[in-house]
């Protein structure tokens, strides 16, 4: 079921208020499983895939970061997984830091995977967005695409390395009251 337009609809759930919720309920409506765990302590997971005995696709998102940007980059980044790799080798387990993820292909390959499925390589070379970007062109750009700006500016930071740039847009506590309200 992960065709392009289920990518692009996933990722249009992004722009909602509560994309985060939506997007679990979008997965399990369409049989992947989402499921959602505060950081586990002294652990680095972000994130993992896997199927089931039944076959059944699982993602397992921890809220390590809990931001926006992060949300949605593992989030595809573990759908990639499933779409691209659990197809070939139903017995293989994604578990990822993102600090510290290995460099082989599979990781390239679905770091490319949902990269593109939030934002259009196409697309995004045409944007001219880039560390001399403002506020407000990210915020228009990601008008035009119906994302969140902080798959925008999130992508901005992860390609120049510059984790201190916009800050206020990539959705800094926004996840893990979506998912555990009584404890924010």
């Amino acid at each position: 079921c992960i065709t392009p337009a289920f990518r692009n609809d996933l990722a249009h759930l992004s722009y909602m208020n509560d994309g985060p919720l939506l997007a679990r309920e979008f997965l399990n409506r369409n049989g992947i499983h989402l499921i959602m765990e505060k950081h586990l302590p002294h652990t680095y997971i972000d994130g993992a895939a896997m199927l089931l005995p039944d076959g059944s696709p699982v993602i397992g998102m921890t809220i390590r970061y809990d931001r926006l940007d992060n949300f949605w980059f593992v989030l595809f980044h573990e759908l990639a997984h499933i779409a691209m790799h659990l197809a070939h080798n139903t017995e293989s387990l994604y578990i990822e830091d993102f600090e510290n993820k290995p460099e082989n292909a599979e990781e390239k390959e679905a770091d490319q995977w949902a990269s593109e499925s939030l934002i259009p390589d196409e697309t995004w070379s045409i944007s001219c967005l880039d560390l001399n970007a403002t506020e407000t062109d990210i915020i228009s750009f990601s008008k035009k695409l119906r994302i969140n700006p902080a798959i925008v500016a999130g992508r901005i930071r992860r390609e120049h390395s510059n984790y201190k740039i916009f800050s206020s847009l990539i959705g800094n506590g926004k996840v893990k009251n979506r998912f555990f309200p009584t404890e924010s």
